[in-house]
């Protein structure tokens, strides 16, 4: 682990690795925008701080047909979860936050007697109990009803704010603790509570914490209009949108927003209400590998990295993701098999099988995180590997998932290894 990498432009044989075997990679790149696949592709390798491969293919947005760049901003949806999760984790360091603390303590609002039991370090597990197709229809309902609200606190995002309203009776679907079911109900409580213990708004807290230290100066849960206006990726209307990806009338209409719309960058939502590059998505794994320094600033410490990186969920714990079908909204458990989490971090073990992910040539100490219509990254700390891949969803597989070729990114950077 080396505390001083900060990433840097150079050769593959620099640092071990094979440039011809780069250069495939751009060649699938190229394949993969070529075949309609994604309209819009952002690559960006580095091993040991050296950027072997940074490249943008595509689009910008279908209606000039500008050209993508390697600074182009892309929603990044779930990946935000990594930044919640390390702001969170700036908190406990302070001394402001204790993940051992039941959520009621710091939203006491919420009156569901189990959720008494449910730790904050639930939330950052996804083991809190709280099942989305359960949690957003019974605010769906509670909209409906017309139950009144109090007025937002200063700083607090206004359906954020209406959101958990909405949700202080949510039942829980599961005992805390005993199953991790993927829940961004449970980020955005997470990034209540940092506003709430910070005294910030979320954003503000995360910008000057992690982005602005770090020098991601093009990541924000607030999109500023000018760079909405000139960097930010658009899709057309044959593209996929969030919403698509869940029946209609499963969420309040001011929680699903169209994907880009002003309303889905101004939200300032933990639980994927960022947008970021390349290049800053890769700072921020670097980071990590480095044990939460870059640039000589350290932004978090290593004991709290060593936890986001570790497997936090008890051996024999199930793991799903909870899931509706877009035309008949029946419920569906998607397992997770093998694999695990820490907090913010999905981690690769040797019993991972959860189809149209990862690779299976990276080392099994890798860890990183995916986002929806869809992005992702990884860091591989034995090989000091980082690796990046934003793009714009344009097909789903006859399976179901999402078509994406991370995984095939991930094998083919790992095979350009040669030391």
């Amino acid at each position: 682990m080396d505390d001083g990498a900060e990433l840097r432009h150079g050769k593959p044989e620099d640092v071990g690795m094979d440039p011809r075997r780069i250069d495939r990679i751009r060649e699938r790149a190229r394949g993969w925008v070529a075949a309609g696949d994604t309209p819009s592709l952002v690559l960006l390798v580095a091993r040991r701080g050296v950027i072997v491969l940074e490249e943008a293919y595509g689009i910008l947005r279908p209606a000039d047909n500008a050209p993508l760049r390697t600074d182009s901003i892309f929603p990044v949806f779930s990946i935000s979860k990594t930044f919640t999760a390390a702001a969170v984790m700036c908190l406990v360091e302070d001394g402001a936050l204790s993940l051992k603390h039941p959520i009621t303590d710091l939203i006491p609002e919420i009156i569901t007697p189990e959720a008494a039991q449910v730790l904050v370090a639930d939330l950052l597990t996804h083991t809190s109990g709280y099942d989305d197709l359960t949690v957003y229809p019974h605010m769906r309902q509670a909209f409906a009803e017309g139950r009144p609200v109090t007025e937002s606190a200063s700083g607090q995002d206004p359906v954020i704010h209406r959101v958990i309203q909405y949700a202080t009776d949510a039942p829980l679907t599961r005992t805390p603790g005993s199953a991790m079911c993927y829940s961004n109900f449970g980020y955005q409580l997470l990034g209540e509570i940092v506003r709430r213990v910070s005294g910030q708004p979320f954003w503000r807290f995360v910008e000057q914490r992690i982005f602005a230290p770090l020098g991601m100066r093009d990541s924000s849960f607030r999109l500023p209009a000018e760079l909405r206006r000139t960097r930010r990726v658009f899709r057309d209307n044959c593209h996929p949108d969030l919403s698509t990806l869940f029946p209609p009338n499963l969420f309040p209409a001011e929680v699903m927003v169209p994907t880009d719309s002003e309303a889905w960058d101004a939200r300032d939502a933990g639980e994927g209400g960022a947008a970021s590059t390349g290049r800053d998505l890769a700072t921020f794994a670097q980071m990590l590998l480095n044990g939460g320094s870059y640039g000589g600033k350290r932004v978090l410490s290593r004991a709290s990295v060593a936890a986001m990186t570790a497997v936090q969920l008890p051996p024999g714990t199930p793991s799903l993701f909870s899931m509706a079908d877009p035309h008949t909204a029946i419920p569906t458990e998607y397992p997770i098999r093998g694999g695990s989490y820490g907090f913010g971090l999905f981690l690769m073990t040797r019993d991972d099988r959860t189809p149209y992910i990862n690779g299976v040539l990276p080392s099994k100490s890798t860890f990183g995180h995916t986002g929806a219509l869809v992005s992702g990254f990884w860091a591989d700390p034995d090989e000091q590997v980082v690796g990046v891949y934003l793009s714009v969803q344009a097909k789903f597989r006859s399976s179901g998932y999402p078509l994406w070729h991370g995984d095939s990114l991930q094998d083919m950077v790992h095979a350009a290894i040669v030391d």
